[in-house]
C-alpha cells in the first residue's frame, strides 16, 4: 500500500474497524473530485481512523529490516496499520475462496519443503523416471505419467503421515 492515494497499488477490500465496527472503504468513491475509484493510501486510511499525526513516515528503517520490537507501535504508517485488528485478521483472497467452497486451507511454512509430503511424492516419481527412461522427449512423455501413476495411494498416505 502506498503512502499517498492513487498510483500503482493493490485495491484492498473494504473493512470494518474499531469497537463500533465502523465501515471503511479502501477506495475513493466514483464521485471524488481528485481520485475517483482510486485506492486511498496509508495516510488517508490513518486520517479516517483518527490515527494520523504530522511527521509520520510510510516505512521506517527498522520495519524495512524486519526488526521486531513489541514496544514499537507507532514508528511509521506501516507499523500502525499492521497492528490494527482488521488488518491482522484479514485472510488472503485465495484462502477466503477455498474456505467459501467448504475446504480447509493449510499453508506450509515457506522454504521448508521437507514438511510437505508432495515433495516425497515428486521424489518417488523422479526416481521411477530416472530408472525407466532413456531421456528422449518421446520417452519422457510416456514415462512421466507412468511414474506418477506408479506410486500407490497407500504410499502417498505414508508420505502424508511422515511429513
Amino acid at each position: 500500500m502506498n503512502v499517498n492515494p492513487g498510483g500503482k497499488q493493490v485495491r484492498m477490500r473494504s473493512t470494518f474497524f474499531g469497537p463500533n465496527n465502523t465501515f471503511q472503504s479502501m477506495v475513493f468513491p466514483s464521485n471524488h473530485p481528485i481520485f475517483p475509484n482510486q485506492p486511498k493510501g496509508m495516510k488517508q486510511i490513518l486520517i479516517e481512523r483518527g490515527l494520523w499525526y504530522n511527521g509520520l513516515i510510510g516505512h521506517c528503517q527498522l520495519c524495512k529490516l524486519k526488526i521486531d520490537d513489541i514496544t514499537r507501535t507507532d514508528c511509521c504508517m506501516h507499523k500502525i496499520l499492521s497492528l490494527e485488528e482488521d488488518f491482522k485478521s484479514q485472510k488472503s483472497q485465495l484462502q477466503e475462496e477455498i474456505e467459501k467452497r467448504g475446504h480447509i486451507c493449510i499453508f506450509y511454512p515457506k522454504y521448508h519443503c521437507e514438511l510437505n509430503y508432495i515433495e516425497m511424492y515428486w521424489g518417488a516419481a523422479k526416481r521411477y523416471t530416472r530408472e525407466n527412461c532413456n531421456y528422449t522427449w518421446s520417452s519422457l512423455q510416456k514415462t512421466v505419467p507412468e511414474a506418477l501413476d506408479s506410486i500407490s495411494l497407500i504410499t502417498i498416505r505414508k508420505f502424508a503421515r511422515k511429513s
